[in-house]
């Protein structure tokens, strides 16, 4: 036998035995192998790490930090992204802000006044995190303005995010089915210790865009996806019993009855049929817990308000707050931190409950020059997916319509929770700088020519 027959008997030899003791983890090594492929194709591809970031939101939750280790997918895909980008710093194009208008400069006011305010308030290490949380916010809205650089890429990231819109919807409905009859359960509760509040947020976005691109769409396979996506995040929403997702699907639902009044109500009477097979069947104890809650609110002489009474209290609390300190605010999320001191009295204090509204959050946290500087981000945004959506090129008008209706139940939502910091915050963001940058060049090649 040669010397290079030897070795490859003696290599076939060694992948036998090999081969022979890794049998039963074969499923766990080929798992592993998938992953660290997976993770150098990231790291190559800023773009492709953006798009699993993009993909990875519908499972995020309110949270934004690990729950046990680093178990937030939406956490663990920013960090390949910055990893990726690190990686390929040289292969970016370069950061043009002036094209991005006012928003960047608003948004580095806000940081610099969160800063600030890390100084003095009585909680610091809350202060801090959510300062780091909204540098991180900043930076993920500069990646997608220089990733997304032309429709394809907006299309592409647009797919993953909606394609991770429907897995997270259909795992929440099969998961809901799995609980039993009597629990008070809210669906999405596993992404969020106990509350079905967090996972809404993502696919209230879901449901307009799915809806706004449907409508030019010929290819029937991609029509079903978008049907699919629509109709799932819908329901999964109806069964996370949040009802600000309610009331900001009503309004959508009102939107779609004046668009397209026969498949809104072809929309509505499904979500309504699965409603009543399965909120009964499943979950009655749910329903009408919160049912009882919603009747105590319209006729409070039947029952206690404290679950309405202290968001009501929360306005006069964060007037005291704005006028004890209205430049610089408390600190990042530190409301509930100091709620006791301002004159909360419905809810024990050891809660340290938030405001429920992502406005006077921000307020109170970053006071007046944080506040309304960031206020205006959301503003100037929603004017430039609206802009877009209404005189962009018509190519362009579908995809912003429906981010211009998500970014919108976005905001309704907001107005009952403190969704001020969220991750997917980031992209709308960016989407409406690019878009809006795509028509005024095109407007500027217009003239020129």
């Amino acid at each position: 036998m040669s010397r290079s027959n030897a070795w490859i008997a003696g290599f076939c030899l060694l992948l036998a035995v090999a081969l022979g003791i890794m049998w039963p983890y074969i499923a766990l090594v080929a798992a592993a192998a998938a992953s660290l492929l997976a993770l150098y194709l990231l790291l190559r591809n800023p773009f492709w790490a953006f798009s699993a970031f993009m993909f990875s939101l519908p499972f995020a939750t309110l949270r934004l930090v690990p729950i046990t280790g680093i178990s937030n997918p939406a956490l663990m895909a920013i960090v390949v992204l910055f990893f990726s980008m690190l990686l390929n710093l040289r292969k970016l194009p370069p950061l043009k802000l002036k094209m991005l208008g006012a928003k960047p400069w608003l948004m580095v006011t806000f940081i610099c006044v969160a800063m600030l305010g890390t100084l003095f308030p009585s909680e610091q290490g809350i202060a801090l995190k959510w300062t780091v949380m909204a540098v991180t916010l900043f930076s993920l809205y500069l990646v997608g303005t220089l990733l997304l650089v032309n429709p394809d890429r907006w299309n592409q990231a647009v797919y993953s995010f909606l394609l991770g819109s429907l897995a997270s919807a259909l795992y929440i409905l099969y998961d809901y089915l799995l609980v039993p009859h009597s629990a008070l359960y809210r669906a999405g509760s596993f992404y969020t210790g106990g509350r079905g509040i967090g996972i809404a947020v993502s696919l209230l976005v879901a449901v307009p865009l799915a809806l706004a691109l449907l409508e030019k769409e010929r290819r029937w396979h991609l029509r079903v996806f978008y049907y699919s996506v629509a109709l799932c995040s819908a329901a999964a929403i109806v069964f996370s019993a949040t009802r600000s997702s309610w009331l900001a699907l009503a309004v959508l639902a009102v939107i779609e009855l004046l668009r397209h009044p026969l498949r809104a109500l072809l929309g509505i009477g499904l979500i309504a049929i699965l409603m009543l097979g399965l909120i009964r069947a499943y979950l009655p104890t749910t329903y009408e817990y919160y049912a009882i809650r919603i009747f105590n609110t319209l006729n409070p002489e039947y029952g206690p308000q404290a679950e309405v009474g202290f968001r009501i209290e929360n306005y006069r609390i964060s007037l005291n707050m704005l006028a004890s300190r209205p430049l610089l605010g408390v600190g990042m999320n530190n409301f509930g931190e100091r709620a006791g001191g301002y004159g909360r009295v419905t809810i024990p204090l050891d809660y340290k409950l938030n405001t429920h509204n992502a406005f006077l959050e921000i307020l109170t946290s970053t006071g007046l020059l944080g506040g309304i500087a960031y206020i205006l981000v959301w503003l100037l945004t929603l004017y430039e997916l609206a802009l877009v959506a209404t005189r962009g090129p018509p190519s362009m008008r579908p995809l912003a319509l429906g981010l211009a209706l998500g970014f919108l139940l976005i905001i309704i939502d907001s107005m009952f929770h403190s969704e001020h910091v969220a991750w997917l915050l980031a992209p709308i963001f960016a989407f409406g700088s690019v878009m809006r940058r795509r028509v005024l060049e095109s407007r500027t090649r217009s003239t020129d020519s």
